[in-house]
């Protein structure tokens, strides 16, 4: 019985979701459609967005990275099969390593909605919410492929051999 406990202790301890400063932040439920269509009514708001980091562009006091914003699944990792609302700037004040902070990595940010920034994307200017963040929380790599692609009955004969 005590090996059973200890099984389903470990076990549910792997369910771990985020840090705890994300899991105790004071957020607003506010999506990407609400702040592009009025910003200036959620300015000072604090959110949790993620997403995949695009660019990362560090100052001298602060860090700019550029996320294409996905919602958040229940465990706050981004939901990569939804389709993307845009994308958003989180600044800083620690230096981002743009080795880890590459292209394609999942990210997730406790922030304030400070305000908007204009970007270039080829050739043509955009406005972004920007929000001001001490909370970064970058995801592991993970494969989201399919683990089996390269032999489909692998899978079904793992299971009855």
């Amino acid at each position: 019985m005590r090996l059973y406990l200890i099984f389903i202790y470990l076990f549910l301890s792997a369910c771990a979701t985020l840090p705890p400063t994300f899991e105790d932040a004071q957020v607003t439920a506010i999506s990407y459609r609400q702040v592009g269509a009025d910003l200036d009514s959620y300015k000072n708001k604090s959110v949790r967005w993620g997403g995949v980091i695009v660019d990362v562009e560090n100052d001298e006091n602060f860090s700019l990275m550029q996320v294409l914003f996905y919602p958040l699944d229940y465990y706050g990792r981004p939901e990569l099969d939804k389709l993307s609302e845009g994308r958003f700037v989180i600044k800083s004040a620690k230096f981002l390593d743009p080795m880890f902070y590459a292209a394609d990595r999942e990210v997730i940010s406790v922030g304030v909605i400070d305000d908007e920034i204009e970007r270039t994307i080829d050739n043509k200017r955009f406005r972004m919410p920007l929000i001001t963040s001490d909370t970064i929380h970058l995801w592991p790599i993970n494969f989201r492929g399919d683990y089996f692609g390269y032999c489909r009955s692998c899978y079904y004969r793992q299971l009855f051999w």
